[in-house]
């Protein structure tokens, strides 16, 4: 105590001269130079992919690779390919999808969407690489799938894609609705979803009219499925960023 005492005494004989506005300036800008050699700025967009295709769910993996071999197992031997394949493809690719929404949406199933708006990289920026990291394996093992039948069958390669592509837009279109709409934080939920509408889609295949559609219908279901997943994915992004514009006023 007494040494405080001391201290303060011996600190009082000093004045401190008042430093001048352009003194301060300086050092503050010599601080943010030296600041900025130290941290990057903003993260390449590279390293984001990386960093969100560490952590893919292994459920996901799993439903690709599950999808590529039962097409394996169901088309071995097919006494009517040109219908059947329509069929078994439109069936089979709905799995693709069970797990790509919940893993699209995981920071909010468990409640770290407001952690995440004020990381360095901002929401929509990791959901954007999450989305063509989630998008890129969904689109790969489609290829395998389509370029399989294609090549046992000898059928056109253009034809069958759009069995495939077909259902897994509107599923992942009806998911992203569900989520926005009822505002779904549960993995069981969106996964449920994407359950039902498999069934559905396989009670759609049993349907007199589903053999009878005509490949320019498919065309048109093609691009018309693909505009409304598009849309929904777009509000879908421009609701994180009214979330993240929010967090930032207030």
């Amino acid at each position: 105590m007494k040494d405080k005492d001391f201290i303060k005494k011996m600190l009082e004989q000093y004045e401190v001269p008042q430093a001048k506005e352009r003194d301060i300036s300086n050092a503050i800008q010599m601080g943010q130079h030296e600041l900025y050699k130290l941290v990057c700025n903003k993260t390449p967009f590279k390293y984001l992919i990386t960093d969100q295709l560490k952590y893919i769910s292994p459920l996901l993996w799993a439903t690709q690779l599950l999808a590529i071999i039962l097409i394996a197992v169901l088309f071995v031997n097919l006494e009517s390919p040109y219908l059947e394949v329509k069929k078994i493809i439109f069936e089979i690719t709905p799995l693709l999808s069970i797990f790509a929404v919940p893993e699209l949406i995981k920071s909010a199933i468990y409640g770290m969407s407001e952690l995440e708006n004020v990381c360095k990289n901002s929401a929509s920026k990791a959901l954007t690489a999450r989305l063509l990291v989630i998008g890129c394996i969904n689109l790969v093992a489609i290829t395998i799938i389509t370029a399989f039948v294609s090549v046992r069958y000898a059928l056109p390669f253009s034809q069958i894609i759009l069995y495939s592509l077909v259902p897994f837009n509107i599923i992942n279109s009806i998911n992203l609705i569900v989520f926005e709409l009822f505002k779904v934080r549960s993995s069981f939920i969106a996964i449920t979803v994407s359950l039902c509408m498999v069934i559905i889609m396989k009670i759609i295949t049993d349907l007199s009219f589903f053999t009878t559609i005509s490949e320019m219908t498919w065309g048109v279901l093609f691009w018309i499925t693909t505009a409304l997943l598009i849309a929904d994915l777009c509000r879908f992004m421009r609701s994180m960023e009214n979330k993240e514009e929010y967090i930032q006023w207030n």
